[in-house]
């Protein structure tokens, strides 16, 4: 038996560019989508690099200031000699400045970064009063006195600890040493930090002190 072969007659041309629409628009639907992958892989790759390079967790974002320069540099400006302790490298400063303020003619004041993040602070109150203190102090009443330096150069400072009521706090334990010119408040985060730093004032206090 034969057999009936069907063909399909030509392409009318509406047909043909109703085809060649269609392929065209299928091709410039997968390179969109393309397009738009590459776009979002590009964008994912530039967010990683600048997560890795710019928000790196060792990455200081505080400018450190170097505050025996500034101390030299501000010499000048105060009726004695600022306090400028000598600490390891585990320290660092983010505010070395002399400011007028009440209850003291003029004070120098250095801001301290130190280890396991403490915070400390040193602040020198030239012509200081009480009022002066109890402002660092948060109106506080002292918890005693505290030897702090290294032998045979100590010194007797008076402490307050509010750990209990201000745990981790900007405040939370100071210890006061009054000198002849000015009243010194050396206070922090926790007691460990404050010490260190006390220690070294200390000191430096001592050895330049009259024998």
């Amino acid at each position: 038996m034969a057999k009936t072969i069907i063909t399909s007659g030509p392409e009318d041309p509406e047909a043909k560019a109703e085809r060649v629409a269609k392929a065209r628009a299928e091709r410039k639907a997968r390179q969109n989508m393309r397009n738009l992958i590459w776009s979002l892989l590009a964008s994912l790759g530039i967010v990683a690099l600048l997560v890795i390079v710019v928000v790196r967790p060792d990455t200081n974002l505080v400018q450190e200031i170097v505050w025996q320069e500034v101390a030299a540099q501000s010499a000048d400006q105060l009726p004695g000699e600022p306090v400028v302790p000598r600490l390891s490298e585990l320290w660092t400063s983010n505010r070395a400045e002399v400011t007028q303020e009440a209850g003291a003619e003029i004070t120098w004041s250095i801001g301290l970064l130190g280890p396991e993040d403490s915070y400390v602070f040193v602040d020198q109150g030239f012509g200081a009063n009480e009022a002066w203190v109890a402002q660092r102090v948060e109106q506080s009443q002292s918890t005693g006195d505290v030897l702090l330096g290294y032998a045979p150069n100590q010194v007797q400072w008076r402490e307050y600890d509010r750990t209990d009521v201000d745990p981790g706090g900007l405040n939370a334990y100071l210890v006061v040493l009054e000198k002849e010119d000015s009243i010194v408040v050396v206070g922090g985060t926790n007691p460990r930090g404050v010490t260190e730093v006390a220690n070294e004032v200390s000191w430096r206090l001592a050895e330049e002190s009259p024998r």
